[in-house]
């Protein structure tokens, strides 16, 4: 960008998309950004982005190579060099110092439009986002209270508790079976999955405290915190009589 600022023959509308495309791009002047993008971050139209893109291009400041980016996005790649020299870049004791000059509006006029490919190719897209259910922090309240009537009360409901269930929510659905089937897809099947879960526990001797506690831990009892982590996870699908 610093070579853009110093460098470009441009100002006003250009300058800002050559600098939204370096703002994307690598220390080679290559960038992937899509024109709605592009449009987006300069606060203009599609159509005005294509128009800029090619006036960068007339100018010889850009190239655009059509579909030859990842996953058949665009290439775009800023002229480097050409902005070095024509900032009067000067390399002294190995520093790179650019003289700052002045911008100035392009006169070149658009041309050919209608000639070349379309530019509105997409970048790739970036990881998608799995949306889940909202997690249902009172009814697996009243599951856990329903089957493990035992088991302490669980009397507040704060965010550090609803943080847990949440976590504990999405482990259902983001986590297999040990047959590598999914535990549930839908908010029915995890609460299904959370009764049998809690089920599970009241078979499990350790937790309904069937059998003696070490020394140090006598006092020690399940509760619904405990069920929701690593190891009361570990507790009730690996150390029950049924997989999980």
């Amino acid at each position: 960008m610093s070579q853009v600022w110093a460098g470009s023959q441009h100002g006003g509308s250009p300058l800002l998309m050559l600098l939204a495309i370096a703002d994307f791009a690598d220390d080679d002047g290559r960038a992937y950004p899509a024109v709605a993008t592009l449009a987006r971050k300069c606060r203009i139209q599609p159509r005005a982005a294509n128009y800029l893109l090619r006036q960068l291009q007339d100018s010889g400041e850009l190239r655009v190579h059509v579909a030859q980016g990842p996953k058949g996005c665009n290439l775009y790649k800023i002229d480097v060099k050409g902005l070095q020299k024509s900032a009067g870049v000067q390399k002294i004791a190995g520093v790179q110092k650019i003289a700052r000059g002045g911008a100035i509006n392009c006169s070149k006029p658009l041309q050919g439009i209608a000639d070349k490919p379309s530019l509105n190719h997409q970048e790739p897209p970036g990881p998608q986002k799995t949306k889940f259910p909202a997690c249902p922090h009172q009814a697996i309240r009243d599951l856990y209270h329903e089957v493990l009537p035992e088991l302490p009360k669980v009397k507040l409901m704060g965010d550090d508790r609803k943080k847990a269930l949440g976590t504990f929510w999405k482990w259902v659905f983001t986590e297999s079976r040990s047959d590598g089937t999914p535990r549930a897809t839908t908010a029915d099947e995890a609460l299904a999955w959370v009764r049998g879960y809690f089920t599970r526990a009241r078979d499990n001797d350790f937790l309904m405290g069937r059998v003696a506690k070490s020394d140090g831990h006598s006092t020690w009892q399940c509760d619904l915190d405990f069920l929701l982590t690593p190891k009361g996870k570990k507790q009730v699908i690996e150390k029950t009589r049924e997989a999980a």
